[in-house]
């Protein structure tokens, strides 16, 4: 519902009557875009929130998926951490929390399909490459969740490498040591039996 007390959905509402911004000039967007497309990715964004509210996992990835990817190209090479991307697309969305809301939405649908564990890793290396300096529990948790989706595949050799990678990057944070455990302990692939 709108925020102005209307009883009208956002959408419907207040949502055009937000004005643009304009991004600082360090971080600018390769090509501004136009309303129509604004529009389209919150429509898309509140789309996917509505299958998100119905629990419909794989569907709000694959909306999810789908504005990710068409973020992805409007972000100049020099933002290197997720923070300093909230300035380029102020008003769209918290993209510091939706960006880690995705990842955790692409490991949900992978416990009902495992192609998005495939998906989430690819997801997570993307972003990990973008915005290698985000804040070290995000990068952190983005590589653990690459990890532990190659667990969930089954490639467990890649996820020992994984996992080792991490516990060599984070040797003082126990969630690299607890979510390997757990690997084996609460394994992730329906087929494995616990070790």
């Amino acid at each position: 519902p709108c925020s102005c007390g209307s009883g009208k959905k956002f959408k419907k509402c207040c949502l055009h009557k937000i004005p643009v911004v304009k991004p600082s000039p360090e971080f600018k967007l390769i090509n501004e875009p136009e309303l129509e497309e604004y529009d389209e990715l919150v429509l898309l964004m509140e789309e996917g929130d509505d299958a998100l509210r119905n629990k419909e996992n794989t569907k709000v990835c694959d909306i999810w998926l789908e504005v990710w990817d068409k973020l992805k190209p409007k972000f100049k090479r020099g933002v290197k951490n997720i923070s300093d991307a909230e300035d380029v697309v102020k008003g769209f969305n918290f993209l510091f929390n939706w960006t880690q809301d995705l990842e955790i939405e692409l490991g949900n649908a992978g416990s009902d399909n495992p192609e998005y564990y495939k998906k989430r890793i690819k997801y997570c290396d993307e972003f990990c490459t973008i915005f290698p300096e985000s804040d070290v529990i995000t990068i952190h948790n983005m590589k653990r969740a690459i990890a532990e989706s190659y667990y969930a595949i089954d490639d467990v050799e890649e996820g020992y490498t994984c996992f080792s990678n991490l516990i060599e990057q984070y040797p003082d944070n126990i969630w690299s040591y607890v979510g390997w455990g757990d690997m084996y302990g609460y394994p992730m692939n329906k087929n494995a039996e616990p070790d």
